[in-house]
C-alpha cells in the first residue's frame, strides 16, 4: 500500500469515498489539493454550500486529510447544457 501522502493514494481515497463525502457533508463537489502542513503533500478538497455543514473537528479518510471550502451553490454557466 503507497503512503497516505502520494498522489496515487489521495486519488483511490477520493475514488473509494467520494459518494460518502458528498452526502455526509452535502457537498458540491470534491478534488485533490495540495496541502500547507508540513508532512502531507495532498488533501482532499471538500466544496460545500454553506459554512453549517463544515465539521467542527478535523477529518481524515484513509489518512488523508479532508480540508472544507465554502463555495455556496455551484451552478452550471449555461443551464441546459451538459459539460464536458
Amino acid at each position: 500500500m503507497s503512503e497516505p501522502n502520494t498522489l496515487d493514494h489521495v486519488r483511490r481515497v477520493l475514488d473509494r469515498h467520494k459518494a460518502h463525502i458528498l452526502a455526509t457533508y452535502r457537498a458540491v463537489g470534491v478534488g485533490i489539493g495540495q496541502a500547507t502542513s508540513p508532512g502531507t503533500a495532498y488533501v482532499i478538497t471538500v466544496y460545500l454550500q454553506s459554512s453549517t455543514d463544515r465539521p467542527q473537528e478535523p477529518v481524515t479518510m484513509d489518512g488523508v486529510p479532508l480540508r472544507f471550502t465554502v463555495t455556496g451553490p455551484v451552478r452550471p454557466l449555461h443551464p441546459g447544457e451538459a459539460s464536458g
